[in-house]
This record gives C-alpha cells, sequence and structure tokens, in this order.
C-alpha cells in the first residue's frame, strides 16, 4: 500500500472512531451510536452512486457519447462517467457544462432533501442518521466543485473560461488518436522479435528504437513535446544512416512523414499556421526512404502523398492515391487514403470528387474529415507551407 493510501485509510478510521464517539455522546446508547456511523458510511457509497447517475442521465438527455461507468468507492479507482464528445456537437461548451453541474447537483439536492427530513424525525438515532447522510452528501457535491486534477470543478472551469480553447484541445487530442491509428497500421509497434520494446529508453536497434518511439508517443509517458521531436530527430538520422538496413529506414521513414505530416497538416488548416519549407523538405526525404524499398504499397504512397500535399502539388499526391484497395489494403490506411486523395481534389477545384471521396472514407476518421471539410469550404485554399521551390525529384 502507498503512503498516500496508507494516510487516507488512517485519517478514515479516526474519523470513524470520531463519528462513533460523537454519536455515542448523542444517542446515549452504544449499538444507536454504530447504527448511525454505519449508516452514514454506507451513506458514502449511495452519495457515489448517486452523483455519476447524475453525470450519467445528463449525459443521455445532453446526448453526449458515453463510453465508461466507474463506480467504486474506498479502492482507490478514480469514480467517473468517462464520456467522448464529438468537437462539431451544437453547444457542446454549454452541454458539458450543464454535464459537470449535474453530479454535484444531484448530491446538493439529496442533501437538502435528507436535511428536511431530519426535522420529522422522532427520535435521536434516526435524527442524527439522516443529519450524517446529509453532511456526506453536501461535502459529497461540494468537494467535487473544487479545482483539483480530474475534479468537475477544473473541467467547469475549462469550459467556462475559455470554452473555445478547450474545444481545440479536445479536437487536437482526438486528431492525435486518429494519427496515433494511422501509425499502427503503417507499422505496429511490436518489435521485431515480438517483444515490446521499452519505452523508457531508444534502444541501439532501429527497429526497437522505432517501437519505443512510437509507445512513448502514443501513450504520453510523461515526455515534453520538445523531447518528442528530439527522440524523432535521433530516428531521423538513424534512418538515414548507411549501416541501417533498407526495410528499417522504410519503415521509419514512413511513421515519421505520416506522423508529422498530419499534424503538419492540422497546423497549416486549423491553426493557421503553414509549414516552414525546411519542414516540408525533411517529410520529403522521409517519405522517400519509404517509397524506394516498397513504392507500390499503400502505407508508402500515403507517406508521399502527404509530402506532395505539403509541397502543393496536389496532381502528384492524387496520382499516388488512384489505386486503392479497399478489400485488400487495411482499412484504417484506406480511409486515410481516401481523406488525403479529397484533399488533393478540393486543391484542384474538384469539389465533388472530394466529396466522394469524404463519404467513402466512412466515419472511422471524423477529426481528419473534419480537417478535409474545412478545406473543402475554404475560399481561397489555405496554404500548406510557406512556399519556397523545391527542386523536382
Amino acid at each position: 500500500m502507498t503512503s498516500p493510501r496508507r494516510r487516507l485509510v488512517a485519517a478514515s478510521i479516526l474519523l470513524v472512531i470520531e463519528a462513533l464517539l460523537f454519536a455515542l455522546v448523542v444517542t446515549e446508547s452504544l449499538v444507536g451510536a454504530i447504527v448511525v456511523v454505519g449508516i452514514t458510511c454506507l451513506s458514502l457509497w449511495v452519495h457515489t452512486v448517486l452523483h455519476e447517475c447524475g453525470h450519467l442521465v445528463a449525459a443521455k438527455l445532453l446526448r453526449l457519447e458515453v463510453v465508461a461507468v466507474r463506480v467504486a468507492p474506498l479502492t482507490g479507482w478514480r469514480n467517473n462517467v468517462a464520456i467522448r464528445p464529438a468537437p462539431s456537437t451544437t453547444a457542446l461548451p454549454l452541454r458539458l457544462v450543464l454535464f459537470y453541474l449535474a453530479g454535484p447537483v444531484v448530491n446538493l439536492c439529496t442533501a437538502a432533501a435528507l436535511g428536511a427530513a431530519t426535522a420529522s424525525a422522532t427520535t435521536a438515532v434516526t435524527r442524527l442518521a439522516l443529519f450524517g447522510t446529509a453532511l456526506l452528501a453536501a461535502l459529497r457535491g461540494l468537494v467535487s466543485l473544487v479545482p483539483s486534477p480530474h475534479s468537475d470543478g477544473r473541467n467547469l472551469l475549462h469550459w467556462l473560461r475559455a470554452p473555445t480553447a478547450t474545444g481545440a484541445a479536445l479536437w487536437a487530442a482526438y486528431y492525435e488518436e486518429e494519427i496515433a491509428r494511422t501509425l499502427r497500421t503503417i507499422s505496429p509497434v511490436e518489435a521485431a522479435d515480438g517483444h515490446r520494446a521499452d519505452p523508457d529508453r531508444l534502444g541501439d536497434e532501429p527497429r526497437l528504437a522505432l517501437a519505443a518511439f512510437q509507445r512513448r508517443w502514443s501513450t504520453g509517458h510523461g515526455r515534453s513535446p520538445t523531447d518528442f521531436v528530439a527522440d524523432a530527430e535521433r530516428l531521423a538520422a538513424t534512418a538515414r544512416a548507411d549501416s541501417t538496413d533498407p526495410p528499417t529506414a522504410a519503415a521509419i521513414g514512413q511513421v515519421l512523414s505520416v506522423q508529422f505530416g498530419l499534424w503538419y497538416l492540422h497546423a497549416a488548416v486549423v491553426a493557421r499556421s503553414p509549414v516552414a519549407h525546411r519542414e516540408v523538405v525533411e517529410i520529403w526525404e522521409l517519405a522517400e526512404l519509404g517509397s524506394r524499398v516498397r513504392p507500390q504499397s499503400l502505407a508508402a504512397r500515403v507517406a508521399m502523398s502527404l509530402a506532395y500535399l505539403l509541397n502543393q502539388r496536389p496532381e502528384q499526391a492524387r496520382s499516388l492515391l488512384l489505386d486503392v484497395r479497399p478489400g485488400v489494403d487495411p482499412p484504417d490506411l484506406c480511409a486515410v487514403a481516401s481523406l488525403l486523395r479529397a484533399i488533393a481534389e478540393c486543391h484542384l477545384g474538384n469539389r465533388a470528387d472530394a466529396d466522394a471521396h469524404i463519404r467513402a472514407a466512412g466515419g472511422g476518421y471524423p477529426q481528419l474529415a473534419q480537417l478535409v471539410a474545412t478545406i473543402r469550404a475554404a475560399d481561397p485554399m489555405p496554404p500548406l507551407f510557406a512556399p519556397a521551390p523545391m527542386a523536382d525529384t
């Protein structure tokens, strides 16, 4: 048991003893005091269930997608109703404010009802039990409104103070998940020998280094963006090294070019920050590593099409994505290819074709599809990089 857990258990035991002594003084009966304390402690579980039920009912009424419900008081696990709101949902900030308020409001209403019932209680035991449960209900609701990590109060402050920025962060987080899915399709995280790579360090063996980088990036693992960029630069240098075999260099090049290429698209379209030309050149060089080894594979063509799009060469990007085989190629990669093809068609002025490819991608990549829809609706098309001519290859 960890030290914080020991302190929590010790504090809980002390509070129970103090409550028992207080109840004994008020009721003047040991049995009555035990009953009062037992009911009060049991009510903590009930109030936690009611709190999460408040969130759950609100989520259903507000049409927010619920992905998990966890209720396990006194076990150390965090109780919550996990939702996955679509960033494009109408009046999303208002819906989420109401969702995060629902749990505390249920607790406070319960406390008010129990407090009102206390006045009509006929015995000291009943009166004290109702008072204790009402007090716990009020504390449960008020404590959850205090801003702290993972609390309702913290989430409320985010959506009340900066709804636009919080919505953008939500959009970016979901987009990051979609990039991670694409990378898993292109290059599984398992190392070549079937063992998982150690996410705490980049190994000397290139395949292990790639697997470690992917796992670290997809899980966060306490690293800063600067650290990730530094790791990516080391991987890129490994891919270019003469000692790295071509298939491994190709795998590294495809992962890095797709990962950063998709983020550069986001920066250019959503953040209105066109990519620096040197970054476009690096994406191009990394994508070519994969194209040299297996030029006909869909992963290599997706990577190269991103390089072409970022270099604002939609004709070449489209030509690479003409032959996508949904029944043969991985479904996730087919969806990404269709959406990249839609971007190329948008820049070529073929908006009807772009719409057809957005539909063909299905609904598995809603954030990338939203990015494509933003490009589709833009007039004129947003520049994807800060122009500087690139020599033909």
